[in-house]
């Protein structure tokens, strides 16, 4: 454990680089590390990354490697907005990546007071998704923000994910 924060600016070993398959394999956002500490005035060195009980992983960036997003993440968020911007097909890819995860989907409707035809809409979010919660929001006015907050019990990790502006 480490005991402040300059054990914390930990270095990867080099055996560790050598050994993991993938750069997804690295440490990221989220994972547990075994650390081995300095016992001096240098950077800890992590050892290995904990296996992980989720994985976020989608591809980089005009790449084929994979790029982890978060790793040991119990719940995800997609957050899409019921605006100009609303798009089934991108809130699909968002599922897919979510679901290969291993994190529970929950998918959060924001900007609902902009749809005239909210009902329509989350209807139409629940045919692509039937197994997963969907909640029309209003981050504005507050509308439905609280019935997110059961998904905050316990020791629970959650991330959102969304485009930009959602």
């Amino acid at each position: 454990v480490a005991t402040d924060f300059e054990e914390i600016s930990a270095v990867i070993t080099a055996r560790h680089r050598k050994e993991v398959a993938q750069r997804s394999d690295l440490p990221g956002v989220g994972d547990f590390v075994a650390v081995r500490p300095s016992g001096g005035e240098g950077p800890s060195t992590i050892e290995a990354v904990l296996p992980r009980t989720t994985a976020l992983v989608r591809k980089a960036a005009g790449e084929q490697r994979p790029q982890l997003i978060a790793a040991n993440v119990d719940v995800i968020f997609i957050v899409t907005a019921l605006d100009r911007d609303f798009n089934l097909q991108r809130l699909e890819r968002y599922l897919a990546l979510v679901r290969d995860s291993g994190a529970r989907p929950i998918i959060v409707a924001n900007k609902s007071d902009l749809r005239h035809n909210e009902a329509e809409t989350t209807d139409q979010i629940a045919r692509i998704a039937p197994d997963v919660p969907v909640h029309a929001i209003s981050a504005r006015g507050t509308k439905g923000v609280g019935e997110l907050e059961r998904y905050f019990d316990g020791n629970r990790t959650i991330v959102l994910v969304g485009s930009s502006g959602v």
